[in-house]
């Protein structure tokens, strides 16, 4: 019996064990100098079922997901304004090879040219299953008012969009994604001043590196963002540098009398060298073979928050000016997807969700996502269960639709056999339990 078999049972099933009240690990304080001390753990199971007609393209039969992540989380101070936050993590896991990051991310599952290799360690493999060691944040913060820094490895956030998010530009979430309680960490020097109490001006460099840890400039990020608030909308404005490309964009949110507004996108201009010197606009014929070029990456969209069971609304669109416009371009816009990019291959997206509570102690909340031009599609649906003070049990559904790609298709004839882009997406059953300590 092989070793994922016997994993996924038992994790399966102390995931709904009956939980007990949690507490912190503990803290100290001499002087200046303080800790606390907390920890989490999430254990997560997952059935996939992989659409008939995919051989070829997907594994021909069902697959597992197992997978438990314990972390240690650390804060505290180390003199009077300065202070630190730390995020140890051990995760033992068996993936599915062609699952990949997505609605299923764990933390030792995302890759980011921001994220250095070398603050991650295998403990042990074997065969799918693997044990991973690493640093999801450590980062010292000094408060000098009004100026505040930070240097380390820290989560960073210049999206205000809540589902389908193109300014998250670092290490961003599957709109999908099953959990998103603790965003990953990137290697970056954060200054921000705030120039009033409703404007602020914030820089920030993010080195980046190749897959053996070795940082490269043309992976790197400098960025600069503006942001103030007038007219009760808070209006921003950013650009620099990112990994392979160059960029400028905005967003804004804000209210209009129920509803809540949000937009935000950007331009980016590829400099996949990183020169200095963008790339020339080519190949023309865009549309038919790999390439990149400057594109437009946007989203708006609008939420209300009803008293009635914590009810809450949000329909959002999205365009991006170089995904595929048809299912044949699909291979190419993968070839040319850039580094934190999430998985997009079409140009236009639209995505609803709803959230609210069944009962006090459970929530429910589901989410569709369509593609517009093949009308392919992926809902998420998630109950959370309040078992105790600080623990939680998640289960849901993740149903994808759209039109089944071309039975056996070989390597060769894998482009022209995807006929939709969430057609490809296994039905996957999860149970997730969380805990905190």
């Amino acid at each position: 019996m092989t070793p994922w078999r016997v994993a996924l049972p038992a994790l399966l099933l102390l995931a709904l064990l009956p939980a007990q009240r949690a507490r912190a690990i503990g803290s100290l304080a001499r002087g200046e100098i303080s800790l606390q001390a907390t920890g989490s753990l999430r254990i997560t199971g997952a059935f996939l079922h992989y659409p008939d007609g995919a051989a070829g393209l997907l594994p021909a039969e069902g697959d597992g997901l197992a997978a438990a992540v314990a972390r240690l989380l650390l804060e505290g101070g180390l003199a009077a304004r300065v202070d630190y936050r730390a995020n140890l993590f051990f995760e033992l896991s068996r993936s599915p090879a062609a699952l990949g990051g997505g609605a299923l991310a764990t933390a030792g599952s995302f890759a980011s040219p921001y994220r250095n290799s070398r603050l991650a360690w295998d403990a042990w493999e074997s065969g799918a299953v693997a044990g991973r060691l690493g640093l999801d944040r450590l980062s010292v913060d000094v408060h000098l008012a009004p100026l505040e820094l930070s240097v380390g490895r820290m989560p960073l956030n210049y999206s205000v969009t809540q589902i389908l998010t193109p300014n998250d530009l670092f290490a961003p979430f599957s709109a999908a994604a099953i959990n998103k309680v603790y965003k990953p960490g990137v290697d970056a020097l954060r200054l921000n001043h705030a120039l009033g109490p409703l404007a602020s001006l914030e820089l920030a460099a993010v080195m980046g590196s190749d897959a053996a840890g070795v940082p490269r400039w043309a992976q790197t990020a400098l960025l600069t963002r503006a942001s103030a608030v007038a007219w009760g909308v808070q209006w921003a404005v950013l650009g620099g540098k990112l990994a392979e490309r160059w960029f400028v964009g905005a967003s804004l949110q804000g209210e209009a009398g129920p509803l809540g507004l949000r937009a935000e996108g950007h331009v980016g201009f590829p400099d996949i060298d990183g020169d200095g010197r963008l790339d020339a606009d080519e190949p023309q014929d865009y549309d038919s073979v790999p390439g990149r070029r400057v594109h437009l990456h946007a989203a708006a969209g609008v939420d209300h928050t009803f008293d009635w069971r914590s009810l809450n609304l949000a329909f959002e669109a999205m365009y991006l000016s170089d995904g595929g416009a048809r299912p044949a371009l699909y291979a190419a816009r993968l070839a040319r997807l850039l580094p934190d990019e999430l998985l997009y291959l079409n140009r236009m997206y639209l995505a609803l969700s709803v959230s609210g509570e069944i009962l006090p102690i459970l929530r429910a909340a589901a989410l569709a996502l369509w593609n517009t031009q093949d009308l392919s599609g992926l809902a998420a649906l998630t109950l959370i269960y309040s078992a105790a003070d600080e623990v939680d049990v998640a289960g849901g559904l993740l149903l994808p639709w759209g039109a089944r790609s071309a039975a056996d298709a070989g390597a060769a004839g894998a482009a022209a056999a995807i006929e939709s882009e969430y057609g490809l997406v296994p039905l996957t059953v999860f149970v997730e339990s969380r805990v905190y300590f």
